[in-house]
């Protein structure tokens, strides 16, 4: 953008007496009581309106990444809450702050690796080319995201039925099929079954739907929202806040 444009936006308009989301008009259009909104939130962030198969997926993918327990997200959650209860808002960010390139946030990660080999033609060269991946990332001693679980086995069960869905629905043309191809190269590369996890699965499926990479993690970020604010109405009934960092004090001891 030079200096001499506008900056302009398409996403919100408002007159005396109206307001719009795009092009709809919010009361006339989607405060009617038969709104979705996981159907606007998806029209909304993607300039355009999925088919119900493909709202029906998000659903699932929404859900199925929400609640994780106490993972590091919903510690920082809890113990920032604790510190500052007044500040609801702000324990909710402490917690999404941890959706990164280790978790939830590998969605992305496990995309970009997905998207190389759904660009390219035949079984052939996919398999070649996953095999690289595999090497590339043995070599450097760096997980392959999408893939392990430290708790289910053999398979992440939230994965096996997302894959479910997503063959039901019709997809499998180039993300899903990749998937399974890389896990089935992992598994021969390492000897045993490394489980696809839930978030391989989800990269694949928004893969399938044409969701922007850059803007996968996005949607993790949607979804955890609900669930750190579960960790947060918890905490006010039953509160693990100060137990957690007096279990940290006395595991962690002091040494020069």
């Amino acid at each position: 953008m030079t200096k001499s444009q506008t900056p302009t936006t398409a996403l919100c308009r408002h007159t005396l007496t109206s307001i719009h989301y795009r092009d709809k008009n919010l009361v006339e259009d989607l405060l009617k009581g038969d709104a979705d909104f996981v159907k606007v939130m998806a029209e909304h962030i993607l300039a355009r309106e999925l088919p119900g198969a493909e709202i029906r997926i998000v659903n699932a993918i929404l859900i199925a990444i929400m609640e994780h327990g106490l993972t590091p997200s919903a510690i920082a959650c809890r113990e920032i809450y604790m510190s500052a209860p007044e500040n609801l808002q702000g324990a909710v960010a402490a917690g999404l702050m941890g959706v990164g390139s280790q978790f939830v946030g590998t969605i992305e990660n496990n995309a970009v690796l997905l998207a190389s080999l759904a660009a390219l033609a035949g079984e052939d060269a996919r398999r070649e080319k996953a095999r690289g991946i595999i090497a590339q990332h043995r070599a450097s001693k760096i997980l392959l995201p999408g893939f392990g679980h430290h708790l289910h086995k053999p398979d992440d069960p939230r994965a096996r039925r997302l894959m479910e869905m997503g063959r039901e629905e019709g997809f499998g043309s180039g993300y899903l099929d990749s998937l399974e191809l890389l896990g089935e190269e992992i598994d021969a590369a390492f000897a045993k079954h490394v489980p696809i996890n839930a978030t391989g699965a989800v990269a694949a499926l928004m893969g399938e739907m044409n969701i922007p990479v850059k803007l996968m993690r996005g949607f993790a970020v949607i979804s955890r929202a609900a669930g750190l604010v579960a960790h947060i109405a918890e905490e006010q009934q039953r509160p693990s806040g100060r137990y957690i960092w007096d279990l940290v004090d006395k595991a962690v001891p002091y040494r020069k």
